[in-house]
């Protein structure tokens, strides 16, 4: 009786160890499976940049010269103002100037009358001289009077041209669009000829030049696409191209010179500021696009006949298939900002996992419990 009591307890005891073990069994099946995030795979576009840092100045800086020493009489813009191109900026003492051009206009005008007196008189004669009604004297006399009223003409036009310079020297005018940096003189001041009265900066566009380092030089060309941030303006990003290309490397610095143009329709760059230029290199558009930290990496040894090793890097990510991770082999585009371009192994539509990789295994349970973007 006490055997049959034993064996009874044995078997309830194994039975419990039983259903133990299986409770446990499933309960480290359910915790194997391993939430992750997603991301669907969609056409992107990427970019590679060279950065660079550099100042930058306005694209056409230019002084406004005195032609002629005298007095400013009027100044009519101060720094700040926008110009056009001709616009009156200042203007000299120029009361005997204006007297000289309009005496030199009065001198024109007598003579293109005296010279067409001259001629009709030239003309006349010429016909009487045909008709043997005048001697020859009286037509020469006449041809002489209408060559010297010719020469009268061309002294008083170029005597003319002469005064409108000399009046025009007093006018200082812009010679481009923009905007006026600085006004060195003011009304009444003495201004010597030769000396800069004000200054006018094209304020629409400016420039930076650049130093490329000898490595990077291929990748240059003009026309590239540039993006601009400087410290002083940090919610602000402004975009340009690339302008001119120097011809020759510098030997001590092993750099190349390029020149960069951007747009500052807002006139929020001013000359000097110093900021980072990133020069696009290479675009890739319809691609997969992920992060940096999406993409796992193998690294392997491999030893040639010759005895030398080298290292081997196998790239890869995990997609859900049918609520397993899938290891799929990729080989990387471009890199740029923290994200790489997936060149092979990677088609639109994947579940790529983004969030949770790093614990994963090929053929692991898996459950999607949020999508992202990439």
């Amino acid at each position: 009786m006490k055997m049959k009591s034993s064996f009874f307890t044995f078997i309830v005891l194994a039975l419990s160890v039983m259903i133990i073990g299986c409770k446990k069994k499933k309960k480290e099946e359910v915790e194997r499976i391993i939430p992750v995030e997603v991301y669907v795979a969609a056409p992107d576009s990427i970019s590679s940049y060279i950065k660079l840092t550099g100042g930058i100045e306005a694209q056409n800086d230019a002084f406004v010269y005195s032609k002629t020493s005298e007095k400013l009489t009027s100044v009519n813009v101060k720094p700040g103002d926008r110009v056009k191109a001709g616009q009156i900026l200042a203007v000299q003492y120029n009361k005997a100037a204006l007297q000289g051009k309009l005496l030199a206009e009065a001198s024109l005008k007598s003579a293109k009358i005296q010279l067409q007196s001259k001629q009709d008189d030239f003309n006349r004669m010429k016909n009487l001289l045909a008709k043997n009604a005048i001697s020859k004297q009286q037509y020469d006399l006449a041809k002489s009077q209408y060559d010297v009223a010719q020469v009268a003409l061309e002294q008083a036009a170029a005597a003319m041209e002469q005064a409108d310079v000399q009046y025009e020297n007093t006018i200082l005018r812009a010679p481009f669009d923009g905007r006026v940096g600085m006004v060195y003189f003011e009304v009444n001041e003495m201004v010597a000829a030769g000396q800069q009265v004000i200054k006018i900066v094209n304020a629409n566009t400016v420039k930076a030049k650049l130093r490329v380092p000898a490595v990077d030089i291929q990748k240059i060309s003009v026309g590239q696409h540039v993006k601009a941030s400087f410290p002083s303006l940090p919610d602000t990003q402004f975009i340009g191209t690339v302008e001119k290309i120097d011809e020759a490397v510098d030997p001590l610095t092993r750099t190349l010179e390029i020149e960069v143009r951007l747009n500052n329709q807002n006139n929020l760059l001013k000359s000097g500021l110093f900021g980072e230029f990133l020069v696009q290199t290479d675009r890739r558009t319809a691609s997969v696009v992920v992060s940096e930290m999406t993409v796992m990496t193998q690294t392997s040894i491999a030893t040639d006949e010759k005895g030398i090793q080298t290292e081997k890097h196998d790239y890869y990510i995990y997609t859900v298939n049918k609520g397993r991770a899938l290891k799929k082999s990729i080989a990387p585009g471009l890199f740029s900002g923290g994200f790489m371009e997936l060149a092979q192994g990677a088609n639109f539509g994947d579940s790529i996992i983004v969030a949770g990789q790093n614990i994963l295994k090929d053929g692991d349970s898996v459950r999607v419990v949020s999508k992202a973007g990439r």
